[in-house]
């Protein structure tokens, strides 16, 4: 019996390490993932077999948003799963994400910090496809988006900012070099103005593409790229000395994030690390 037991006792012990990373049943969609600082929510493919690395979409929701408000968008979240990605929405402190950097931070939780946190939880409990973590957010979460790719371009293969760029300034260099990064924006949009200081002293967006594309080494003038979605008219920067892209695209109407663009955005980064 004794040998039988050690058996038994061997074989549960391969099973429960063969068990996805994530076999925590109250963290993801039904509970929230616990991490210093906050939380988030995750959900990945239904389909998936619980070993197979998966590519990530980390979304930074808009002002006053949530998580949970994030996951009442299915649209958006099936879009990302549907493609075998998994989807993650971190929580924003009293609504809104602060700034980062030097001479930039606003009081509050250090959101660098907490991205980070953020990221080593994921590592812990699901097996991450490393060259595809993407980040995204729309309107201040865009904000978000954008200093990240600034301060923060060592730890995300991408970045998808929609709607938002950096707030109250732009950063004169980003210290941790050269990024892929795809920025939509509507030329009617009144909350975040696209060219010009906005209502809420957000900056203008070609300002900080004018950053990256010296950091990237980009010529100046962009190449006008045909996308599927009729609505977007964009311009991309693909022969710049660093090897990564910028993607500028433009639509007419005003503040919105149609639900498929988060999971476009993971189209664009696959086809430019794969």
């Amino acid at each position: 019996m004794g040998r039988l037991n050690l058996i038994v006792a061997i074989s549960f012990a391969i099973a429960m390490l063969a068990m996805p990373r994530s076999a925590d049943a109250s963290c993801g969609v039904e509970g929230r993932c616990e991490v210093d600082g906050g939380y988030y929510l995750a959900a990945s493919p239904a389909d998936w077999d619980g070993q197979t690395p998966l590519p990530v979409i980390v979304y930074f929701h808009g002002w006053n948003s949530s998580p949970e408000g994030t996951f009442r968008n299915k649209a958006m979240v099936n879009a990302a799963t549907k493609r075998g990605a998994l989807f993650v929405a971190p929580w924003a402190q009293r609504g809104y994400w602060r700034q980062i950097g030097p001479g930039r931070n606003e009081g509050g939780r250090d959101e660098l910090a907490y991205a980070k946190t953020v990221l080593a939880d994921i590592r812990k409990r699901w097996p991450i496809d490393e060259r595809v973590i993407l980040a995204s957010g729309f309107s201040r979460g865009a904000s978000m988006v954008w200093n990240l790719a600034c301060y923060a371009g060592d730890q995300f293969t991408g970045f998808a900012p929609i709607a938002g760029g950096f707030w109250n300034d732009t950063p004169a260099d980003c210290p941790t070099g050269p990024v892929h990064l795809r920025h939509i924006h509507g030329l009617a949009d009144r909350v975040v103005a696209f060219d010009e200081v906005g209502v809420y002293n957000s900056m203008p967006i070609p300002d900080g593409l004018d950053v990256l594309k010296r950091m990237n080494g980009c010529p100046n003038d962009g190449v006008s790229m045909p996308v599927g979605d009729h609505r977007l008219r964009c311009e991309s920067w693909n022969g710049c000395s660093s090897g990564r892209e910028l993607q500028l695209c433009l639509h007419d109407k005003g503040h919105s994030i149609p639900a498929e663009w988060v999971a476009e955005g993971l189209d664009w980064l696959i086809e430019r690390t794969q």
